[in-house]
């Protein structure tokens, strides 16, 4: 049986980011969770959500640069969102995302979490819990 953990956006701005107020506790889950043999699965949503923040958000071009070349080289496992994804996300979105926390992309991460049974969720956001997710860091 595979071990699945589903990648949101906020744990690969931790990884990449070393000033990021999650960056050693990112580390040392993701050592963990690459030790008990996780696959961690990142939504392509999770990805371009990451690029995004660490260019426009916290002007690091060269840390969304880092994470694309990763990409690039195939150092991700990805799940490239469909219609069903997207459609079972903007639902969840509309019945649960009340904080302006909680974005699509959030709901977007919930949706593949469930779709791949997956074990827990790689974040560092509460929302998931409030779903039902366990979170990546309670099972390391």
């Amino acid at each position: 049986m595979n071990k699945i953990v589903v990648g949101d956006a906020d744990s690969l701005i931790a990884l990449a980011y070393k000033d990021d107020a999650n960056h050693e506790k990112a580390r040392q889950v993701a050592e963990k969770l690459l030790e008990s043999c996780y696959q961690i699965i990142y939504p392509n949503t999770a990805i371009l959500e990451a690029v995004t923040t660490l260019k426009r958000a916290l002007n690091l071009s060269d840390k969304a640069h880092l994470v694309i070349k990763q990409y690039l080289a195939g150092a991700f496992t990805v799940e490239y969102i469909n219609e069903d994804i997207q459609t079972q996300a903007s639902q969840l979105f509309n019945r649960e995302a009340k904080s302006k926390k909680n974005t699509i992309f959030d709901a977007v991460v919930a949706t593949v979490a469930e779709k791949l049974s997956a074990d827990s969720i790689f974040s560092f956001d509460n929302w998931y819990r409030k779903l039902g997710f366990i979170l990546a860091e309670e099972i390391t």
